[in-house]
This record gives structure tokens, sequence and C-alpha cells, in this order.
């Protein structure tokens, strides 16, 4: 019996061990340009679309999409075949990525600078109210992390029944990566990436807790893009939340969200 004990006890210990060889380790955010602007010309704010399919269009300043990222990040992360993209967040769903063709994509001397984008939610939605957020990222996957380059707003379909209570001027929290499928190789990271709107995080104020497999807790105090290390191949799991000082739970729908992905 105390043989078995110790066996029992010796398996678990190795597999906290093995769990823990996952790493999250802080990287600076991707250098951009100031004049990148994204805004959203429809739906507008608080306006009421008459038919479940519902369309955007937006428009995008000083960002090319489509093309792969030119950086040294680019390398070291898997990049998606859409190349830099627009992230499109329908309430809590997971993002889908949008590119061109654009509608306007030059200017009159034939510079890229302003275009304009047109495209229908792939998904019917329900009667009321929406939440509609939007911002460029790199061909990997990382948000550009100015004011400026993310836009939120709400609408309603058929009517403005309540479905969720969310305010777009309180702290909260949007995910963005990792989702989908990725193709790693050796010791490759994978990208833990969100957006923060109307809060700060800090060492004795707001903090973002991320759990991995529901197993693998930690704590972030700095807002920036972080690499997971040590993912098996298959799927996993993972959770991000808004907290106060105290940790406790921000109020709000985004504030707690969780995402799968599958490594290969």
């Amino acid at each position: 019996m105390k043989l078995l004990i110790k066996c029992v006890f010796l398996f678990f210990a190795f597999s906290l061990c093995a769990k823990q060889k996952v790493q999250l380790v802080p990287v600076k955010s991707a250098v951009q340009s100031e004049n990148v602007r994204i805004y959203i010309v429809y739906p507008e704010e608080k306006e009421i679309e008459k038919n479940k399919d519902v369309w955007v269009q937006l428009r995008l300043r000083g960002y090319p999409i489509g093309n792969i990222t030119n950086n040294d990040r680019a390398k070291e992360l898997a990049n998606s075949s859409l190349g830099q993209s627009i992230h499109v967040v329908v309430d809590n769903n997971v993002y889908f990525a949008r590119t061109g063709p654009s509608l306007a994509p030059y200017d009159e001397e034939g510079n890229f600078y302003e275009a304009m984008y047109r495209f229908k939610i792939p998904y019917s939605l329900s009667q009321g109210n929406h939440f509609l957020r939007v911002f460029p990222a790199r061909s990997y996957g990382e948000s550009l992390k100015e004011e400026k380059c993310f836009v939120a707003t709400t609408f309603y379909v058929q009517n403005k029944r309540i479905n969720e209570k969310m305010n777009l001027s309180s702290p909260y929290l949007t995910y963005n990566e990792p989702s989908g499928y990725f193709k790693l190789y050796q010791k490759d990271p994978v990208l833990l990436d969100f957006y923060l709107s109307n809060v700060i995080l800090s060492e004795d104020g707001y903090k973002v807790r991320v759990t991995i497999d529901n197993t693998i807790k930690r704590i972030l105090t700095k807002w920036v893009p972080y690499y997971i290390y040590g993912l098996k191949k298959g799927k996993h799991s993972l959770r991000l939340e808004l907290l106060d000082k105290n940790l406790k739970l921000l109020p709000g729908i985004f504030n707690d969200t969780k995402r799968s992905f599958n490594v290969y």
C-alpha cells in the first residue's frame, strides 16, 4: 500500500512539473505608425438594422492589409495566409478577419493612405442589441495598440430588446489571440494578445488573469503581447479575466472570455 501511495504521489508530481514547463514571456509591442486610424462607418451607433444579415463598412487609414508583416516577429510566429488584416469581433464571439478588396485603396497621387472596406457579418444575429469591435492586426495576429487603432459600437437588429448589458465606457478586455489552428515547429511560441479599453494594468491596480488548459494560471500586470512556450500538439484552452486590485472580476460580458485553439 505504501508503495502504491508513493507511486501515485510521484505520478502527480511528475504531471505537475510537466504542466509547469509552459512559460508565458512578455515581449514588447511591435513598432507601429502613429498615423494608423480605424473608423466604423456603418452600422452607426444605436442604429436599428431591419434584417438579421448585417453589413459593416469600415474606414482604415495608414495601414496596408493583405501582405505579410515586414518585421522580425513575423519570422518568429505563425502567419495567417490573409496577411495583415482587420479583426472583427461581434458581441463576444471569436473574431473573424477581413482584408480587401477595398472600395478606395489609394489617394489622388496613387499612394496608399486610406481605404474603405465593406462586408457582411458571416452569420445571422438575433433580435435586439449587439456589439461590434474592430482593430487592425499584424499578419501573425498581434493587434495594434494605439488608442485610435481600436473602435467599438452598439447597434440593434430589428428592435431595441436588450440581450446583454455592456457599458463601452467602462473598463473591458477584448480577447484576440490565440484562436484557430497553429502549425508550430519545435520550440516555436504561440502569441497571446488582447486589447484593453478604459483601463491601465499595474502591480497595485487592475490585472489580467490568464488560465491555460484550466490548470496553469498567471497574473499579468503589463499590457503587452506575450509568447507562450511549451504547448504540446493538440487542443488547448485559454481564459482571460480582467480583475480589480483585489483580484475580483470586473463586471462586463467581455471581461471573462475563454477560447480554444489547436496546435499541430
